[in-house]
């Protein structure tokens, strides 16, 4: 039954039906505030796609009818192989990268090799047999080598060997070939892990050069009267000097100093002593010089000689010859000197020579035949020698007769 009054709802809540739910109540939404509504932003729905999405989705479209059709003529085949075959490629490259993977690298080489120095640096051979002192850490190893470098002078360092380390710390390495004058050498060991450092410079020097020997006194030629005499000169610096005198074999030796100056003494005796400088460089070069020393004794020296002083009356005539020597107190051959030579024999009379002058040597010689008839006993060979410079003199020898 309605009870509403002109059409208006009447004010009586209306049963709720027997047997099920009460009705919700209908209530009237209410607009939301002006001062909400300050604090939003209208959201501006668009409708239509931009410019950029609708030019997108066309391309989109063109080539995926461009992909249909090329699929429908058969191309799709070889860019799947293609990618099958890329696909096993890359799974071969996984597959050896895995079953080779990288061993653990090489320790870096941070020892160094050593060359003992030489005790002379100076050498005249051009070859040169290097001994080096491996570390010991790779003494042994396999994969490890010595390598050797040179610097010659006003040169570039430059490799001039490498051997392979052996199984002792020493190793030697033969025949390297030297530059003239100075030569640094150093060491280095190569491994797997690289190459060591170099070692410490030590130096060699070529010299294939005679040291140059001067005779500063006393000069060719001299004459002392002493029984030794001093011999100085120079050559080259530290050199070791010998001093032989050839006629008594009379030896000296000494060493040059800083400046190559050198004083050294050797005997003498009396007349010409040939004395022979020898100066033998630190390479080992040597060069010699000779200088004549003249010894005199301070007077006329006259000495005779003959071929025979015996003779046998029964064998008698017989050719016998004299030689006499004239040496000047300097010890020098007297040369002019006026000669006479006088032999007695028991028996017979005196064989008297003319006069004769000595040659360019000092002597003079006179050749006489003792006839027969002598008599045994002692007879006298004699021979008198005037000078112009240093008087007379005289020798004889004792003549028999048997």
């Amino acid at each position: 039954m309605d009870s509403s009054r002109a059409g208006r709802p009447s004010q009586v809540r209306p049963r709720p039906p027997s047997g099920s739910r009460p009705a919700p109540v209908r209530t009237r939404p209410l607009a939301p505030s002006p001062t909400r509504l300050s604090r939003h932003r209208q959201i501006d729905r668009r409708r239509d796609l931009p410019l950029v999405a609708k030019a997108f989705l066309a391309l989109a479209i063109v080539a995926l009818a461009a992909s249909i059709a090329w699929i429908g003529s058969g191309g799709i085949g070889p860019v799947v192989s293609g990618i099958a075959g890329s696909f096993g490629g890359i799974v071969d490259r996984i597959g050896d990268a895995v079953a080779s993977q990288s061993p653990t690298p090489a320790p870096l080489v941070t020892d160094v090799p050593t060359i003992p120095p030489p005790e002379e640096p100076y050498t005249s051979d051009e070859l040169l047999d290097v001994t080096v002192t491996v570390p010991t850490a790779v003494v042994g190893q396999d994969g490890y080598s010595v390598r050797l470098w040179a610097t010659p002078k006003d040169a570039p360092r430059t490799i001039v060997a490498e051997v392979a380390v052996g199984p002792t710390s020493v190793l030697v390495i033969p025949g390297i070939t030297l530059t003239a004058g100075r030569n640094d050498l150093q060491a280095s060991i190569v491994g797997p892990g690289g190459e060591s450092e170099l070692s410490t410079v030590v130096t060699w020097v070529l010299d294939t050069v005679p040291p140059k020997v001067t005779i500063i006194s006393p000069k060719d030629g001299a004459s002392v009267a002493k029984n030794s005499v001093k011999i100085r000169g120079k050559t080259q610096a530290r050199s070791t000097v010998l001093v032989r005198n050839d006629r008594n074999g009379a030896t000296a030796s000494t060493e040059a100093d800083q400046d190559g100056l050198f004083e050294v003494t050797v005997a003498v005796g009396t007349g010409t002593n040939p004395i022979t400088v020898t100066a033998t460089d630190l390479a080992g070069n040597a060069n010699s010089k000779v200088v004549n020393i003249v010894k005199g004794s301070g007077k006329l020296l006259v000495k005779l000689t003959g071929t025979t002083y015996r003779f046998k009356a029964s064998k008698l005539p017989r050719n016998v010859t004299f030689t006499v020597s004239v040496t000047g107190p300097d010890g020098k051959p007297v040369k002019g000197a006026t000669v006479l030579f006088t032999v007695t024999i028991p028996g017979l009379e005196a064989i008297v020579s003319g006069e004769l002058q000595t040659r360019a040597d000092g002597t003079a010689s006179f050749g006489t035949r003792i006839p027969s008839g002598a008599l045994a006993g002692s007879g006298l060979a004699s021979v008198l020698v005037t000078t112009d410079d240093y008087g007379a003199g005289t020798d004889r020898q004792v003549l028999t007769v048997e």
